[in-house]
């Protein structure tokens, strides 16, 4: 293979092997221990697993809805995409946090290659060539598969992952549509660009905030093109309409606008208040703590020590932005990814500032890929540039070697302290002593069936991982299958002394002054005790 030349240009060829060696790479990082790390499977990650698994098998949820398109957990209704995939790869996979992981993975990886499509056709729209447009594209997926914020989110079971893949591809497609000269090909990329918007807002509620705007940028942009070829664009409205139906009686007449209850507006006042909040919320999400840092409200959201981007990737950023604010290039079709960017960015981090909880990591995902269009533009805007050829195969090289090395420096973290320290974020030991107690409730595996199995809520919503762990169908759980299980904020010495009982305490339960032996002991990740198991036959 040739090396890059001065030009900074690739070959198809060097284009699809390096290709394949950026997938190859993004699937190591996203499917190596992929069951293990986090360790933990959250509450959110159980009832994704549990209702997917009730859909596949009963076509009812845990509350006995029949194929709902909001699902009410914990308080709060989930969007359904993830749910009705996961039931897919928990019936292949089993019930076990591997598979319910997996989908997520999957999409990570789907990501990167979107990504790298998106920015190869945005590149030849902005006037350069195709050899040019392949080493930028190139550029683009790297950027995504080596990104701390990507990286994590596609490895645990977060929504926000499916719908920014779908946002991604669907762009892709957009423009794809207006790129293609057979009449039937345009018909078919308009309605898969239109079916990934309409998914993405059945995948993650965020959406529904970033994606119409986005939406509507699309359409002002290429209203010229779009004028040409309405019949197949607004054919594939229509479809899309039609398949977002039930979301939008949902949103109307249902609970798909519950999310909306955790939205600022309902604790300022004043419109002035408002935006104050919303303004102040916009610097949290573009603070360097929260960007470089690892600034988090919890440990589900990210390391605590590496920010949502690296530094080589935010230096890029603030190179594209300045060439898109000072127009370095010339002629507005140049700045086609400066300006998609900086658009993506701001309606990305936007459902986040209107939230109450910042920074919040998860609610802005679609940031990133307004993120990893401003660097490119910057690298594209580098490539133009009057620097000598030395020079810009320096600066690249540099920016090559230090995304590297940061982002290994970045997953020794993550897969060491990060690993450890991530036990209780992730409700590490749940799992594990679920399937301690089970061959005791059913009198398995040699064991003598208990009476009664008392279990600590201490750690919260320990019933959904009874559900997960015993594979239990919805309609025996509404049922009452669960009445061997007594649930607890408190264990005291008289639940320990119940006869034909198990005992399953947290760590804050007050027995081990009691002089009472645990017969297990679960250990989290960070090798504390999460849970002690007391049997009493």
């Amino acid at each position: 293979m040739k090396v890059i030349s001065a030009s900074f240009q690739l070959t198809k060829k060097q284009f699809f092997w390096s290709t394949i060696v950026v997938l190859l790479i993004t699937i190591l990082l996203r499917f190596y221990r992929l069951g293990e790390v986090p360790h933990g499977m959250t509450w959110d990650e159980a009832a994704i697993g549990y209702n997917g698994f009730a859909i596949f098998t009963t076509r009812r949820d845990e509350w006995l809805t029949r194929l709902p398109t909001s699902f009410w957990s914990f308080g709060d209704y989930k969007a359904p995409l993830a749910i009705y995939l996961n039931g897919i790869f928990t019936y292949l996979g089993g019930m076990n946090l591997w598979a319910v992981r997996l989908p997520f993975a999957l999409s990570g990886v789907m990501a990167v290659l979107g990504m790298i499509y998106l920015v190869r056709i945005l590149a030849v729209k902005s006037g350069e060539n195709l050899q040019r447009a392949r080493l930028l594209a190139l550029l683009a997926g790297s950027l995504l598969a080596l990104s701390p914020w990507h990286h994590h989110f596609s490895r645990v079971g977060f929504e926000s992952g499916l719908a920014l893949t779908l946002v991604i591809w669907a762009i892709y497609f957009f423009y794809k549509a207006l790129a293609v000269k057979k009449v039937w090909r345009r018909y078919l990329d308009f309605l898969l660009a239109i079916l990934g918007f309409t998914a993405s807002l059945y995948a993650y509620h965020s959406a529904k905030i970033t994606v119409p705007g986005l939406v509507l940028f699309l359409i002002i942009e290429q209203r010229k093109q779009l004028v040409i070829y309405w019949k197949s664009f607004l054919t594939a409205v229509g479809v899309g309409l039609l398949v977002a139906k039930p979301l939008i009686y949902d949103s109307l007449f249902g609970k798909g606008l519950e999310r909306a209850g955790t939205l600022i507006f309902n604790e300022t006042s004043s419109i002035g208040q408002t935006l104050t909040l919303i303004i102040s919320n916009f610097a949290t999400h573009l603070s360097t703590p929260f960007l470089l840092q690892g600034a988090t409200t919890t440990l589900r959201h990210g390391d605590g020590r590496w920010g949502v981007l690296l530094f080589t990737t935010f230096c890029l950023v603030i190179v594209g932005l300045c060439c898109l604010l000072f127009k370095q290039q010339k002629k507005i079709d140049q700045m086609m990814l400066g300006k998609l960017g900086l658009l993506m960015m701001i309606l990305g981090i936007l459902p986040a500032a209107l939230g109450s909880e910042v920074p919040h990591s998860n609610r802005s995902l679609l940031s990133l890929p307004g993120f990893i269009l401003l660097a490119v533009f910057g690298l594209q805007s580098l490539f133009a540039s009057n620097f000598s050829a030395i020079l810009k195969n320096l600066l690249l090289g540099s920016f090559i070697l230090f995304h590297g090395l940061f982002f290994i420096s970045y997953l020794h973290h993550y897969y060491t302290v990060f690993a450890a320290a991530s036990a209780a974020a992730f409700q590490d030991g749940y799992l594990e002593a679920f399937r301690f107690v089970l061959p005791y409730e059913k009198g398995e595996q040699g064991k003598t069936a208990v009476d009664k199995i008392i279990f600590t809520s201490d750690y919260g919503q320990p019933y959904i991982y009874a559900l997960f762990v015993r594979k239990t169908n919805p309609i025996w759980y509404q049922g009452g299958s669960l009445v061997k299980y007594e649930f607890k904020e408190e264990i005291n010495i008289g639940d320990v002394e119940r006869p034909n009982t198990i005992v399953v305490a947290s760590q804050t339960d007050d027995l081990l002054s009691k002089n009472f032996s645990a017969d297990k002991v679960i250990l989290g990740s960070d090798g504390s005790e999460r849970f002690r198991i007391y049997i009493n036959q």
